[in-house]
């Protein structure tokens, strides 16, 4: 029998380590893949809780991820071994909307017509027939309905308040029940929530249906990709439709904006053409610069038409929108390359991705047909991004190089820092700018004072600089390193070199770093599977070419990346000085501890301790003052020094020693000898 979740990845959130790991060695025993962190290639959701950053996630920017009960697994995995070949799909054993969920519904009314119809003009809430899911919720401001709707998805419904509510479903912000879940700490949610929630097939954020009293809140943040989601379940429903075309279809709503991908030739002149003002030195020269060299570089139409760049190669373009597609055919086309329309074409050579696209690469290449993939894996098949289009027309020959592969880890940066260029021209300008936008920097066309970075084209000095920093030059991706710089043809490049020395110089005056491009291509590279840009060390001498030791504004780059390292080398110091201090601390005694521990002192002349319970048993003088003072400190350390933890043998013991002195008290006292008068 093979195994039922062969090619399937799935991830846990909310589970104990306990449980997810041993869901995770059942999902490796049926063949799947368990990832611990929510990767692009995740297709089922484990959810043990929904309060959770991954299930959140999922639910507003993840169409395509199935939510599973925590039993799932444990259901296929016993079947499995049984040799059961029924339910072993895991799509059969889907999250319950509402299930654990312990609901109170309280009052619901009818709003205003009006209101009614502001609320349903949002698009998402009126989606076709072909999109619709099952048992949907008709009518969202009918108490019954709401509550019979929740039942029958897994939710424990009652009119009831309780204190182990989770949620109380209402429209109206007053009243006991309103007023008690506010004290209780529980959510009172508009019953909006209910219906959308049913829409997309999962427990929507309570967060963002809290009910407010203004009646304007239109409670559409919940999720954005309602278009995605509707547009797969048109196409699953589809009988008999084409592999290849359900694909592109489900597939074309992973682009991340709905920005028209312009004519790449005519883009990249316009934006390589305007004026480069990175510095106060802004020269008439330099804007010359960069006009020479993209008229050179770049060719007009008439001979772009006539070129034969492209003839043997067709492409298959994956996550483009059609006015996008329409643009790269005619480029494509203009240079005598072919554009596939369906992926079970044979003769396909390249998948076209865009290059924004690039961390969802593994999971909009694992919805390719499994022959395209197995071509894919022999290499027969390239995976480019359309920056191959623009680079190998720019330079007219076909570039394989590293800007033209998947950037998995082009994932936007917590903090916006603001970065500076210098010395780039032609196609590697337009595409600097645009990785630090896609890596959610701030591209500053202006050096001043309140700059984080300085990215330097280091070819303007690369004499100078294979002399003092060789380690410059041995960036592991060479390739990067290989950007053209200005030349008017003569070896002469005076001009971006002045500029740039210029930049250079202020920047060291404003204790800016001045790095190369591979620092920034390290970002992506160390980025990839990661939520967030991580920041490499800056002082790296495989791109620092300058960086102050010492800054006055904390607010960085430079400090963030500090902050980072300093936080980790802080915690590593402190587990080895408390590895440390565990070794070589000794507990004390227990009989040396003076704050916890008072004894009296015990008094008395030359008196044996048989007479002085003997008086005090036959009713002498009180003597509590020669016995023990719990008030009265001790008088010497060495007393202290001799009392220890009482325990059950020096209990017995004393008890014992008692019966012995007793037995003496009772004993008549031996007759003293006198010697006898002689």
């Amino acid at each position: 029998m093979s195994k039922p979740l062969m090619g399937r990845t799935f991830c846990c959130t909310g589970l104990q380590g306990s449980e997810r790991h041993e869901i995770a060695e059942k999902i490796l025993a049926l063949g799947g893949t368990h990832q611990s962190d929510l990767m692009s290639s995740v297709q089922y959701l484990i959810v043990g809780s929904r309060s959770t950053e991954k299930y959140k996630y999922s639910i507003k920017y993840r169409h395509d991820i199935v939510f599973l009960a925590p039993t799932a697994i444990k259901k296929i995995h016993e079947r499995w071994t049984a040799g059961d070949d029924t339910g072993l799909d895991p799509n059969e054993y889907q999250l319950p909307v509402f299930s654990s969920f312990n609901v109170c519904v309280a009052r619901i009314d009818r709003p205003a017509v009006e209101v009614v119809s502001k609320l349903f003009a949002e698009r998402f809430r009126t989606p076709v027939a072909g999109a619709m899911p099952r048992d949907p919720l008709t009518d969202a401001f009918s108490a019954d309905e709401v509550s019979v709707c929740m039942e029958k998805k897994g939710a424990t419904v009652s009119t009831t308040l309780t204190p182990s509510s989770d949620v109380v479903v209402s429209t109206e912000t007053s009243g006991k029940r309103f007023t008690m879940a506010k004290q209780w700490g529980i959510s009172v949610v508009h019953p909006l929530w209910v219906y959308d929630s049913c829409l997309r097939g999962a427990a929507l954020d309570l967060d963002d249906y809290v009910l407010t009293a203004d009646g304007n809140n239109l409670y559409n943040n919940a999720s954005f990709v309602w278009k995605k989601l509707y547009v797969a379940r048109i196409e699953s429903s589809k009988p008999q439709s084409a592999p290849g075309m359900n694909m592109d279809a489900e597939r074309a709503p992973l682009k991340k904006s709905s920005e028209v991908w312009s004519s790449i030739m005519n883009n990249a002149r316009s934006k390589a053409a305007k004026t480069i003002k990175e510095s106060i030195w802004d020269e008439p020269a330099e804007e010359k610069e960069t006009t020479i060299t993209t008229t050179e570089s770049a060719p007009r139409s008439p001979a772009a038409k006539k070129s034969s760049l492209f003839v043997g190669f067709k492409f298959l373009p994956v996550g483009f929108s059609i006015p996008q597609q329409k643009v790269l055919r005619t480029v494509v086309e203009s240079h005598n390359g072919e554009v596939a329309g369906s992926a079970d074409d044979e003769t396909i050579t390249h998948v076209l991705l865009l290059v924004k696209s690039g961390p969802q690469a593994n999971l909009v290449l694992s919805m390719l047909p499994s022959g395209m993939k197995r071509r894919i894996n022999s290499k027969d098949v390239h995976v480019v991004t359309d920056w191959f289009i623009e680079r190998s027309i720019y330079y007219k020959q076909i570039r394989h190089d590293s800007w033209c592969k998947p950037l998995q880890g082009l994932v936007p940066s917590p903090k916006k820092f603001k970065v500076c260029i210098t010395g780039f021209t032609g196609v590697e300008l337009l595409h600097i700018e645009k990785l630090i936008e896609y890596l959610n920097l701030e591209f500053c066309e202006t050096l001043a004072s309140k700059r984080d970075l300085l990215i330097v084209n280091i070819n303007l000095f690369k004499d100078r600089l294979l002399e003092k920093s060789p380690t410059l030059f041995k960036y592991k991706h060479k390739d990067v390193l290989n950007c053209p710089i200005y030349s008017t043809g003569d070896g002469s490049s005076s001009v971006s070199v002045l500029s740039s020395q210029n930049k250079m110089n202020a920047a060291k005056k404003w204790n800016i770093p001045i790095v190369s491009i591979a620092y920034l291509w390290e970002m992506i590279q160390t980025s990839a599977g990661k939520a967030n840009l991580q920041m490499p060390d800056i002082f790296d001498h495989h791109w620092c070419i300058y960086a102050p030791r010492s800054l006055a504004k904390p607010t960085t780059l430079l400090d963030y990346v500090r902050s980072i390292n300093n936080d980790f080398q802080t915690q590593r110091r402190s587990v080895e000085e408390s590895e440390e201090a565990s070794e070589s601390v000794q507990l004390p005694s227990p009989r040396k501890v003076r704050e916890k521990q008072k004894f009296g002192r015990l008094a008395g002349g030359g008196e044996s301790l048989t007479e002085k319970l003997k008086r005090a048993r036959d009713g002498g003088e009180d003597d509590g003052e020669d016995v023990r003072s719990e008030d009265r400190p001790p008088e010497s350390d060495d007393i202290m020094t001799q009392v220890g933890y009482v325990n059950q043998d020096s209990v017995q013991n004393s008890e014992e020693l008692m019966k012995k002195l007793g037995e003496d008290i009772d004993r008549p006292a031996k007759r003293t000898r006198r010697a006898a008068n002689k």
